[in-house]
């Protein structure tokens, strides 16, 4: 390996751990894929083995949905490309996205040994974790900022 190609691979080393300092994608996708077998062991003693095999599926299948959404945002970073190619190239992969997932779960309708139900709960639970995992990273990231502290909407008041 050259010295011009580690700076490169650098850039994508994994993190240690999922701490408090890692990327909200990796602990995103941590939380993800626990509430996604929790669902799924709920499922497994409610329905049975379909209900296990499909809250695995569903979990797999919005954990890949949102990670491949990280895909553009490298993509964009790694070119320095303006906001307006970004924003092109993230709505043109989110479109692909949405078509490969439903017909992914178009598929899996036709599948008698998956449970719709499960599915669902499933995909909801996983995707609203995922959500606001990165709510709460930005949200915790923006008052970690240091700063002048906005105006108080209740009072009217400025605050220094």
């Amino acid at each position: 390996m050259t010295t011009t190609q580690r700076p490169f691979m650098r850039r994508f080393r994994r993190p240690a751990s999922a701490g408090p300092g890692a990327p909200a994608h990796v602990l995103a996708r941590r939380a993800c894929l626990a509430v996604g077998t929790v669902c799924s062991l709920v499922a497994w003693a409610t329905v049975g083995t379909g209900g296990l095999v499909s809250g695995l599926t569903a979990t797999a299948v919005v954990v890949a949905f949102f990670w491949s959404g990280m895909v553009p945002l490298f993509i964009v970073r790694e070119l320095r490309t303006g906001a307006g190619t970004g924003m092109a190239l993230l709505l043109l992969t989110y479109t692909l996205r949405l078509a490969l997932v439903l017909m992914a779960l178009q598929m899996a309708r036709q599948i008698e040994a998956l449970d719709g139900p499960t599915i669902g709960v499933t995909i909801v639970a996983s995707a609203s974790t995922w959500i606001a995992v990165h709510v709460a990273a930005s949200v915790h990231r923006r008052s970690a900022r240091p700063g002048p502290a906005g105006p108080d909407y209740v009072t009217g008041e400025t605050t220094p």
